[in-house]
């Protein structure tokens, strides 16, 4: 029977075991370098470390081989570590060097194993330094009040980072487990059309507007029914980095105990109030709420 990998673990929207993948073929090098890639920076410092701990440990040991492989050692483990350091970081001190041909195999093997393992570790921090991400703030909850006459679902963005996203455009959908007529349950994603999608230039704020009319999938439920169907509302946001020409994109969900019915957010743009008619702009009341008629 063919070895398995150990089980697969998929988180939801918000960061919740929610799958457990079983039965993949056992693979160790399989998208290696994309798992080493989304590493945590605290983590993947500490790999880099123990994989080059673990290198020069291993040509140590051969150096060990044969006592009178390097000229200048004292045929000490330390010794012969500390040649491998040298060695396959290109800094040759001249006190110790390949003694015998043994030694010299060793010397090319490892200096081009170095310059391998130096180059793709350095790509992989280069990597990790230029992948685009996006610093917005999304509201930790949503509101559904009455505005204009209708029922309508709200929530808010910001822009933490203070420059400017381009050609922004944002996605809203709602997933909900549904049981079909003849019992089987699906996790439906139903998409949730917006007042507006698209904003040519975000770069302070933006309030999400989904009108809960005859057309909206959400018209006529209930919170209590979107507790059974554990509902799940998904917000995916892309825009072009101004600054440096890349694609970026956000996203945040909120579940169906995150709404707030019969509330709306406070204001928190004020309409020249300082020197000049600057407009401000108050982060710290971005999340709070207060009662509306829904």
């Amino acid at each position: 029977m063919a070895k398995t990998r150990p089980p697969l673990r998929f988180t939801d929207n918000r960061g919740r075991v929610s799958i457990e993948a079983i039965g993949l073929p056992r693979a160790p090098l399989l998208d290696l370098y994309h798992r080493i890639l989304t590493m945590r920076w605290r983590s993947f410092f500490a790999f880099a470390t123990l994989y080059y701990v673990g290198i020069h440990a291993v040509f140590a040991a051969l150096y060990q081989l044969d006592p009178v492989a390097i000229a200048g050692g004292d045929g000490s483990f330390e010794s012969a570590y500390f040649f491998s350091v040298q060695t396959m970081m290109t800094i040759g001190y001249g006190t110790m060097s390949p003694a015998t041909l043994y030694g010299h195999i060793l010397v090319t093997a490892e200096a081009f194993f170095g310059l391998l393992t130096t180059a793709v570790l350095t790509g992989l921090v280069f990597a990790k330094f230029a992948r685009p991400t996006a610093n917005v703030l999304f509201s930790d909850k949503l509101c559904v009040h009455r505005q204009d006459g209708t029922p309508t679902l709200v929530f808010r963005m910001a822009n933490a980072r203070g420059n400017r996203m381009v050609e922004a455009s944002l996605g809203v959908s709602v997933a909900r487990t549904i049981v079909t007529q003849e019992g089987e349950t699906f996790r439906r994603i139903i998409d949730l059309p917006l007042v507006r999608d698209h904003q040519p230039m975000f770069f302070v704020g933006w309030t999400a507007l989904h009108r809960i009319d005859e057309k909206s999938p959400l018209f006529g439920v209930s919170p209590e029914q979107l507790a059974v169907e554990d509902a799940e509302i998904l917000a995916i946001l892309t825009g072009l980095d101004e600054d440096i020409g890349a694609t970026l994109h956000a996203r945040k969900a909120w579940g169906h105990d995150e709404i707030r019915w019969g509330e709306r957010f406070v204001d928190v743009v004020y309409g020249s109030t300082t020197e000049g008619g600057v407009r401000v702009f108050d982060y710290a009341r971005f999340h709070d709420t207060l009662p509306a008629p829904l």
